[in-house]
């Protein structure tokens, strides 16, 4: 039987394996993984543990904002390895991190994923994810030469076109 659990910081070692597979080799290391589980108190992972070994996990930021009068949680991660896929184990990662963001006073739930990805977008539909926006991104060390450069005196300028 599959326990879903919060991770913890002896799991450290088997969820760089997993981030590893995941993110294609761009992971944290073994001693910044953690780092992160016992210090950041803005994320939650909860792991899928298969007697001793680790088959998936998901992550999530509590994110704040002045624009808005409630936080909101971002799941930022969501993986389950290729031979335990199929099983409802990413479904139950992902109510279990949603629990335990709710029992923190969370009521708001952002999530993003490939728009290829048809898997998880239906996981995601099936559980009340609807699509509202397009999320973009920029890796400022690779596009150096397209980085928008604001003096610290004007960027507040940006401000009332940043919250809309």
């Amino acid at each position: 039987m599959i326990e879903i659990r919060l991770a913890q910081v002896s799991d450290a070692p088997k969820l760089k394996r997993l981030t590893h597979i995941f993110n294609e080799g761009d992971s944290n290391t073994i001693e910044g993984i953690s780092e992160s589980l016992a210090s950041n108190t803005m994320e939650i992972v909860c792991v899928a543990n298969d007697k001793e070994k680790l088959v998936g996990f998901c992550c999530g930021q509590i994110q704040a904002s002045m624009c808005y009068q409630y936080s909101y949680a971002v799941i930022t991660e969501l993986y389950v390895t290729d031979e335990c896929r199929r099983q409802g184990i990413g479904r139950r990662l992902l109510i279990a991190t949603e629990s335990e963001f709710n029992k923190r006073g969370v009521t708001h739930f952002h999530i993003a994923t490939g728009d290829d990805n048809t898997a998880a977008l239906a996981l995601y539909q099936s559980c009340g994810y609807e699509g509202t926006s397009v999320m973009l991104e920029k890796d400022m060390k690779a596009n150096a030469d397209k980085a928008l450069v604001v003096p610290v005196k004007s960027a507040a300028s940006l401000m009332p076109h940043i919250c809309r």
